[in-house]
């Protein structure tokens, strides 16, 4: 029976546009995660800047679908990173799934430079669909950044989406099979100069524990652009590898907990809501996040 209803549901027409009345009611999330659709729908930022993006049925686009772009997944992290796609010019989304935050830093300022990366296939395939949905000029890419250029292997689920892929097996804690995959790497001092990039303002780097070798891959560029970091700490391990990699650069450091605060620390450590602000104190003087 259970089936059944879920197979009804499935096949209703035109879900997009009851859900979009029913919206108006702002569902609990209780309530709201079992009313998936698929279909494209508009996210506003501000009243002047908006994109569109495909819901593919899954978790993501459903909260931005039901809350907003701003209530419930990475709330913070996505509003900290709208203000800041606003005084960025030069931006890379490391880690970009389906282009949420790529699509937040062209719909702000439409003049913005925006690399995205995406080294699995199915999910880099709806971040072009979303990029040619709103006509913008992202430059998506299918490749991995690393330390190392040539081939390296992840663990990847055989879902029809995946939030996250890994290059550890023992951090894939779902239940679908695991399967070994090859994909391409390249380091960013490489890709740099052949890309002509002479400075990079803001990057977001989420790949799973592999941030500090996508830092350690922009050699000298990461000292000589010094650019504005948003990235996801997992664990203490990484942690320390990022600090490393960083702390002669006068960086200091920000723990988002996606609760609306933003709590300036002295190190960085493995939090509950994983996303750290890493970036000069002029940078937060600019966000007034600095007494």
């Amino acid at each position: 029976m259970k089936l059944f209803f879920k197979f009804l549901f499935k096949i209703i027409p035109f879900k997009v546009f009851i859900f979009k009345g029913v919206r108006l009611f702002r569902l609990p999330e209780s309530i709201y995660k079992h009313l998936y659709f698929k279909g494209v729908f508009r996210v506003k930022i501000k009243r002047d800047q908006t994109f569109q993006i495909n819901h593919y049925g899954f978790q993501v686009e459903n909260d931005i679908f039901w809350s907003g772009l701003f209530g419930r997944w990475e709330k913070d992290s996505l509003l900290l990173w709208s203000r800041l796609c606003e005084k960025s010019d030069v931006i890379f989304d490391i880690g970009a799934n389906t282009g949420v935050y790529s699509l937040i830093a062209k719909a702000v300022n439409k003049n913005n430079n925006v690399y995205a990366f995406d080294p699995v296939k199915r999910v880099y395939e709806k971040l072009v669909q979303n990029i040619e949905l709103n006509n913008y000029d992202i430059k998506p890419y299918q490749i991995a950044l690393s330390n190392n250029t040539g081939v390296a292997k992840i663990y990847d689920t055989d879902s029809e989406h995946t939030y996250s892929v890994t290059v550890n097996k023992n951090l894939n804690t779902t239940k679908s099979k695991v399967t070994e995959i090859d994909i391409e790497t390249l380091r960013l001092d490489e890709f740099i100069p052949l890309n002509n990039i002479n400075k990079i303002d803001l990057m977001k780097i989420d790949v799973e524990t592999h941030e500090p070798e996508v830092l350690e891959g922009m050699g000298k560029y990461l000292r000589n652009y010094k650019p504005t970091l948003l990235i996801e700490i997992l664990n203490d391990e990484i942690a320390g590898k990022i600090e490393c990699l960083i702390q002669d650069l006068d960086y200091i450091y920000f723990n988002l907990n996606e609760q609306g605060s933003i709590q300036k620390v002295d190190s960085l450590t493995k939090s509950d809501y994983h996303n750290f602000l890493i970036c000069t104190t002029a940078v937060a003087l600019d966000l007034n996040l600095l007494d």
